[in-house]
């Protein structure tokens, strides 16, 4: 009987972990224009920069886990968006930002 509890509560666990939407790039691009063109070129093909990085540079060469992880603890002087953003539209910033990654 344990055995069966764990079990149901492990799939429960598991099911509420995962996302009950899908992120929308189009939402994300949205997004950037509010929140992040003063500072980053968000433009797909923008040529890259360093301070502060273009969102082409940061789709090309940072994992999809440490841009999620920048945004939610941003640098000195970032937007702290985690505390505007519900987490459905950090995803969706987060889907722009790797749809411009070069394919």
């Amino acid at each position: 009987m344990h055995i069966k509890k764990i079990l149901w509560l492990l799939v429960l666990v598991i099911a509420m972990s995962q996302p009950a939407y899908a992120a929308d790039a189009a939402e994300g691009r949205q997004l950037a224009e509010k929140w992040c063109v003063k500072c980053h070129n968000i433009e797909k093909g923008a040529p890259f920069k360093l301070n502060p990085p273009s969102f082409a540079s940061i789709a090309v060469y940072r994992l999809e886990s440490n841009i999620r992880d920048k945004i939610i603890e941003p640098h000195v002087g970032m937007i702290d968006v985690k505390w505007v953003l519900p987490i459905e539209d950090i995803d969706s910033l987060v889907a722009y930002i790797t749809s411009l990654e070069a394919k």
